[in-house]
C-alpha cells in the first residue's frame, strides 16, 4: 500500500526514520480551528475584477478597506457580548468574545480611482475596474 501521508523533499536523512504525519503535527496543533478566515469569490470580467465577501454578522462599519500597491485588504473586527441574568438581575453567564479577519488579494491593471465597493446583507461586493490599457486584447503569436 502506498504511502499517503504528506512527505517534506527537503530532508536530510537523518530524520527519515520519523514517520511523515510527524511533519504536520506541529502545524495542525497550533492551527486555530475556531477562526475561520471569511469565504470569498474573486471574479475576473472583460472590464474588471469583482470581489465578493461573505461577513455575517458584521456591521459596515466595522468593515475596513484598503487598496495599495495592487492589493486589496479587507479587515473586518467585531465584538459580541452574550448576557443571561436570573430573576434577581445577578449574572448566570456573562460571556464576551470578539475577532478580527484580515484577507488580501493581489491584482494588476487596476484603476485605482474607479474602485467601488458595497455591503447588504451581510455580503461585501467589491467592484476593481480595469484600466483602459489593460482592456486591449491579447495578439496571438504564431510560431514559425
Amino acid at each position: 500500500m502506498a504511502n499517503l501521508s504528506p512527505m517534506k523533499k527537503d530532508r536530510d536523512g537523518f530524520f527519515d526514520f520519523l514517520p511523515s504525519w510527524f511533519d504536520e503535527w506541529g502545524h495542525n496543533f497550533f492551527r486555530n480551528l475556531s477562526v475561520q478566515p471569511f469565504a470569498a469569490d474573486v471574479q475576473e470580467k472583460n472590464d474588471s475584477y469583482v470581489v465578493k465577501v461573505d461577513l455575517p454578522g458584521f456591521s459596515k462599519d466595522h468593515i475596513h478597506l484598503d487598496f495599495d500597491q495592487g492589493v486589496l485588504t479587507i479587515d473586518a473586527s467585531r465584538e459580541q457580548e452574550t448576557q443571561e441574568r436570573g430573576e434577581d438581575g445577578s449574572f448566570i453567564r456573562k460571556e464576551r468574545t470578539s475577532g478580527s479577519y484580515t484577507r488580501r488579494f493581489a491584482f494588476n491593471d487596476v484603476d485605482e480611482e474607479g474602485i467601488k465597493a458595497s455591503f447588504k446583507d451581510g455580503v461585501l461586493n467589491v467592484i476593481l475596474p480595469k484600466r483602459d490599457d489593460a482592456r486591449k486584447e491579447t495578439k496571438q503569436i504564431t510560431i514559425e
